[in-house]
């Protein structure tokens, strides 16, 4: 099980050290990626907000971060977390500076 993110990112860098806090379960490695973060799990892939969300449900960690991941997973929010996960990924610059 391995999630993967933008190198060239600092939010994304500084997101996945604390995804891998919550999920230790999780490897985190850094790829050149360009639109969506992967998470790798027995030959299946998942992008963005369902790669985060089966990432914390896989993890480990408090049962409410396997909860969130549930939550980021379920079908009839897909539009809703889809929009929010786009809207951090085209504004990451951005993102990356406040986060220092």
């Amino acid at each position: 099980m391995t999630f993967f993110y933008d190198v060239d990112c600092g939010f994304c860098r500084r997101a996945a050290q604390r995804l891998q806090g919550f999920a230790p379960l999780i490897d985190v490695a850094a790829l050149p990626l360009r639109h969506h973060a992967v998470y790798r799990s027995q030959g299946a892939d998942e992008l963005g907000h369902r790669a985060i969300g089966a990432a914390l449900r896989d993890g480990g960690g408090a049962w409410w971060v396997r909860l969130a991941g549930r939550v980021l997973l379920l079908r009839p929010l897909d539009r809703m977390w889809s929009g929010v996960y786009r809207l951090i990924a085209t504004n990451r610059p951005l993102f990356s500076r406040l986060m220092g």
